[in-house]
Formats: structure tokens, C-alpha cells, sequence
């Protein structure tokens, strides 16, 4: 039990020193159009299934490399009732998307999420601001989604009002950042997700985040599929943390840990209901 609380801890170490860099360099606004490209029906759902590992990097040791047992995590999307609200100085259709997302160990065939594995996200967006491609009609990154309101729930906090104007998914909850390009890698292939047949084309990102100390670069593929609810099939990502001295050279950044990340969807339907209750 003592082990397995230590690596728990130092994951979340980890992690948090992620999203440290990562938030100073980004600011206010991070990616939540990555996984909503486009609105299905009201009502639908979708959720994916995979895997959050994290291995740390020992050049000291036989083996070189220490690995903590993976996570499962799942992400379910879900579109749960329209609304007409004030966006931009007009009256806009809206929607409320719901997202939540479960990691942990799985225990008696559920995950068990801890104090702090759960989060939901319900967020009132305009249906104008979701479009499939990578950038708008000006040819400027999409990049983040607006909000005309929404609320967040972690662990077993009571649900809290977003005061970000953008929906903020990254790196805190999905770790599929923000990009100012991806790149096509191929188009019409088959993503292999759990919903049968789908035909996704597939995109690569990547962003460097530096430091005078440490060095983080993460690397995503996403899938992106009209066949799937939200607009996107599977996505995976990595992270790796380097470091060095402040004073040596930027040769120096050696690699101390990574995480990589797995989605794959697995199950969709049409009675989607919302589970966080506005404060």
C-alpha cells in the first residue's frame, strides 16, 4: 500500500510540474476545441477509453527507466440541451456540452477516481464557434472554444462557475494541447475505434514549452472523424520533462520522466443526461 501511495504522489508531482510550465507559457486560454469539432444531435454521447502512463527516467540504474503502472481513464462527451443566449452583442444558439473525465485504477469493473480523479465540465458554448477544420474563414487557428457560461466539479467538490471566456480542457483535464498547427499525416484511414466501421483522417501536433531549467515537449496524433459524434475518433499524446542547470547549455536538457496518453472511442449513444447540477 506504501508503494503504491508513493508512485500515486509522485505522478501527480509530476504532472502538476506539467501544467505549471505549461499554463505560465500559455496563459488564460488552453485547447478545448481538440476533442468538440463538430455537434452532433442533442442528446448524443460518446465515450473513450484508454490508458494514462507514466514512466521516470533513471540514466543511474541498470534498467534506465522506472515505470509506474498505467491508469485507465475515460472521457465522456455529451451534448445535454440547447439554449438561446447572448453571445457577442446577439441573441445565439447555444449548447450545453458535458465532459467528463474518470482516471484512475480500475476497481470491481469501474474506476475508482480517488479524491481528486474526477472532473466534469458543463459549458454553454456557441453552435457558430464549433467548426471541423484547424483554422476559420480568416485562416486563423481554432483554437480554443468560447463560453457564454459554464461550471467544473473536481473530486467530490461542490460544482464551481468557469470565469475563463474559454473552454479549458488542457492540461488539467485532457491532455491534448493547444497547437498553432497540425499537420496532416493521412487522410481517409481507419482510426480502429470500438464503434465499428469510421474513416478519420489523422493529424500530428506538437509544442515546446522551455525554461532556463527544464524543458517540456509534448507531441498528439488525433483523429478526426465526421462518423463519430464530436468530430474526433482516437487521440493520443506524450510528454516529456528534460532538465539541466540554469547556467548550462541548452544540450544539457536530459530527459527525467514522460507520460504518454491513449483515447480510443469505445461507445456512443442517444440518451445522453447531464450529471453535474448548476450551483
Amino acid at each position: 500500500m506504501a508503494c503504491h501511495l508513493e508512485r500515486v504522489c509522485f505522478m501527480w508531482r509530476f504532472l502538476t510540474m506539467i501544467i505549471a510550465g505549461i499554463a505560465c507559457q500559455l496563459g488564460s486560454i488552453a485547447s478545448g476545441q481538440g476533442v468538440v469539432c463538430q455537434l452532433p444531435e442533442d442528446g448524443t454521447w460518446v465515450r473513450y477509453e484508454g490508458t494514462y502512463a507514466q514512466v521516470e527516467i533513471r540514466p543511474e540504474t541498470a534498467a534506465g527507466k522506472v515505470a509506474i503502472d498505467p491508469w485507465n481513464e475515460h472521457v465522456t462527451i455529451k451534448s445535454v440541451g440547447k439554449e438561446t443566449a447572448e453571445y457577442r452583442g446577439e441573441e445565439t444558439a447555444c449548447r450545453w456540452i458535458e465532459i467528463k473525465i474518470e482516471r484512475g485504477r480500475v476497481r470491481d469493473g469501474k474506476i475508482d477516481t480517488g479524491l481528486t480523479g474526477l472532473e466534469i465540465y458543463k459549458v454553454l458554448i456557441p453552435e457558430t464557434a464549433v467548426i471541423k477544420d484547424n483554422v476559420d474563414a480568416e485562416g486563423v487557428p481554432v483554437s480554443f472554444l468560447p463560453l457564454v457560461k459554464g461550471y467544473r466539479k473536481v473530486g467530490r467538490t461542490e460544482p464551481k462557475l468557469l470565469t475563463e471566456p474559454a473552454l479549458q480542457l488542457y492540461p488539467l483535464g485532457i491532455l491534448v494541447g493547444y497547437y498553432r498547427e497540425l499537420e496532416l499525416v493521412e487522410d481517409d484511414v481507419d482510426p480502429q475505434v470500438g464503434l465499428g466501421a469510421v474513416k478519420a483522417s489523422q493529424w500530428k501536433g506538437d509544442i515546446t514549452i522551455e525554461r532556463p531549467n527544464s524543458r517540456t515537449v509534448q507531441e498528439s496524433t488525433i483523429w478526426k472523424s465526421a462518423d463519430v459524434a464530436f468530430g474526433v475518433a482516437r487521440w493520443t499524446a506524450k510528454l516529456v520533462r528534460e532538465t539541466k542547470d540554469d547556467q548550462s547549455p541548452r544540450d544539457d536538457f536530459k530527459p527525467v520522466s514522460e507520460v504518454t496518453i491513449e483515447m480510443v472511442a469505445q461507445e456512443t449513444g442517444d440518451d445522453a443526461k447531464s450529471e453535474l447540477t448548476e450551483p
